[in-house]
């Protein structure tokens, strides 16, 4: 007998067989958008929403938001029908900024709480939300320009300000990388990491395959308006997945069993795992600790050392054919 589901399992956000079909006029074709999609967002995890233009992604989305009705399926938070009242608890940074540009950054966002009133605030701690917002994406010393005369880099910074401010239940982030320099992108890894370690639910639709690995828990991905992978959800393909945060080692010009008779006198723990090409060796530890005793020890001996890092938890050969549509579940 399976136990009931707690608060804690039931998922943020789920998405239960929708279906949107668009017709345009009497002599075009009908096009399905969404077919049967059903996923499902886990609260305190950021999960990212992937596909190639025209997937699905921005139909998606905008039926969360009640922008679009689905045609059949529900949209469920917390386990319920989507409300109006519910959107509130929800924030949005979208891949364009659409800010109004004759505001100044301290305006925009006082604008924001009063549009939305969030439970959790009291009207009185406004201006200090504003202040902590401010200074968190690095705008303090910017709070009176207005924003048609920000940079590109820090429109983005302040539409992630007005997507958070109001300490939403649900963050849904709409390409938070696009037009950013190195800096930029490196802040905006920052912001959503730390969003996430506070415990907060984010859905990420990007393209950006780097950024699965740098801010994201699971996955799901989008193929002409049908779930084709996903990490959560059973009846999918599942690529597979390292263990958490394992390391790798490369060495290369030495034997497997003569690495494996050095690392016995050392008295070192044992690889996860070991994959052999030829004359080099890749080798993959649960710990850093362990890889890093390794990695001593073959430095020691003088062993080249081909490459030494944490492997990610999606690679980007085993994701690439769900995007072009040759895997399917």
């Amino acid at each position: 007998m399976t136990s009931p589901k707690t608060s804690e399992d039931t998922p943020q956000l789920e998405l239960r067989n929708i279906h949107k079909v668009f017709k345009s006029d009497l002599l075009k074709k009908s096009q399905t958008a969404v077919s049967d999609l059903s996923c499902h967002f886990p609260k305190g995890a950021c999960t990212g929403l992937m596909g190639h233009n025209g997937a699905g992604k921005t139909t998606s989305i905008r039926m969360i938001f009640g922008l679009l009705k689905p045609d059949k399926g529900e949209v469920l938070f917390e386990g319920r029908a989507i409300k109006r009242h519910d959107r509130s608890q929800i924030g949005y940074m979208p891949e364009v900024n659409k800010l109004p540009l004759n505001l100044t950054c301290e305006e925009l966002l006082h604008y924001q709480l009063k549009l939305i009133q969030p439970q959790s605030l009291k009207t009185r701690v406004y201006k200090q939300r504003v202040t902590e917002k401010l200074k968190e994406v690095e705008l303090w010393s910017h709070r009176s320009k207005r924003i048609g005369q920000l940079s590109k880099g820090m429109g983005r910074r302040l539409a992630w300000a007005q997507a958070t401010i109001h300490q939403p239940k649900l963050l849904v982030l709409d390409e938070p990388f696009s037009g950013l320099d190195p800096l930029g992108r490196q802040l905006m890894s920052r912001l959503i990491n730390s969003y996430r370690k506070e415990g907060q639910t984010i859905i990420l639709c990007t393209h950006e395959l780097w950024s699965v690995n740098e801010v994201c828990d699971h996955l799901h991905i989008l193929h002409q308006g049908r779930l084709v992978f996903s990490s959560l959800n059973p009846g999918t393909e599942e690529v597979e997945r390292p263990p958490q945060s394992p390391f790798e080692l490369g060495v290369s010009g030495v034997s497997l069993k003569e690495l494996e008779q050095l690392a016995e006198r050392e008295q070192l723990s044992q690889p996860q795992n070991c994959e052999e090409y030829g004359y080099n060796l890749n080798f993959a530890f649960e710990t850093y600790q362990q890889a890093s005793a390794w990695l001593s020890l073959c430095l020691q001996r003088g062993i080249l050392i081909r490459h030494f890092h944490r492997q990610p938890h999606f690679k980007e050969q085993d994701l690439l054919p769900y995007f072009a549509g040759d895997k399917s579940a």
